[in-house]
């Protein structure tokens, strides 16, 4: 893909240019944006480097996320952000996203294609996906550290009066220490609703030659709380395999394991509180 004003600052005049196109050298793909007509025919990336070099912008959203291996919605439009507020016509397979400002910090290049950051990427998700996705995307970036509480509220603040910033705060005032998934939060919602003390999110149980991290632990009762949260993978699945490998050799180490679902916790709180009490209450001598 090549542009214009391009072709002039690699030393062609204006009248060659246009003969370059006359001879169908170069086709139009949109004004003053070509193909060589020797390309290969790949609609898809002769489409992302269009919107980049027609808009000078970057690719972003769902179209960044797919190319970031982020799970999103996939979209059939080509997601450009352009840094400026200029009005302008684009054809109906790209989705323009204007913004005042685009940090340099908040892009990045995969494969030489100009792309919004991981970090911008999601942050860009949060505020424009519907909720129940972007709190599936929330916690799932947190899960593999790919943000922080930090990161949301710096683009709370950098982005005053953006809109999405009101979904922004309210995935951010849902977040607590030592919980990576909605599930979580609710396990922990349940244990201090009802009293219990003594638990402790994400502990690390040390092991022969391996450390296990659980969701919730209670050591005194040597009693470790596994979650499985909305979208639990399913029983073919490898994190399924190491989950059960786990909770094998916590058993054999003398711990015992408590599994709730999404469902249970969301509506038997009651159930799943009577049989948490029920287990710590089969420890006759708790280790203090």
């Amino acid at each position: 893909m090549i542009t214009r004003s391009q072709l002039f600052e690699c030393g062609l005049s204006e009248g060659q240019a246009d003969r370059l196109v006359t001879q169908r050298q170069l086709r139009e793909v949109l004004p003053a944006a070509y193909v060589h007509s020797s390309a290969p025919a790949s609609p898809v990336n002769q489409r992302l480097w269009t919107a980049t070099l027609w808009t000078g912008g970057v690719i972003s959203h769902r179209t960044a996320a797919g190319l970031w291996q982020i799970p999103s919605a996939s979209s059939d439009s080509i997601h450009v952000t352009v840094g400026d507020r200029r009005s302008r016509r684009y054809p109906p397979w790209m989705r323009l996203h204007r913004v005042p400002l685009l940090p340099e910090t908040d892009t990045d290049q995969l494969e030489d294609l100009p792309v919004t950051s991981r970090i911008r990427t999601i942050l860009d998700l949060l505020r424009t996906e519907r909720p129940g996705a972007a709190q599936n995307l929330l916690d799932r970036s947190i899960q593999q550290s790919w943000l922080g509480a930090a990161d949301l509220q710096r683009s709370i603040v950098e982005g005053r009066g953006r809109s999405g910033n009101t979904q922004l705060r309210t995935l951010l005032a849902g977040l607590e220490p030592g919980a990576e998934a909605e599930s979580e939060r609710l396990l922990h919602r349940i244990l201090r609703q009802s009293g219990c003390t003594g638990w402790i999110p994400q502990y690390q149980i040390v092991l022969p030659g391996r450390r296990i991290r659980v969701d919730v632990a209670l050591p005194q009762h040597r009693l470790a709380i596994e979650v499985d949260g909305k979208l639990y993978h399913d029983e073919f699945s490898d994190r399924f395999e190491d989950d059960r490998a786990r909770q094998n050799e916590l058993i054999n180490a003398g711990w015992r394991v408590l599994r709730f679902t999404w469902r249970q916790l969301k509506d038997r709180p009651d159930l799943v509180m009577a049989t948490i009490s029920r287990s710590m209450a089969a420890v006759k001598d708790p280790i203090v």
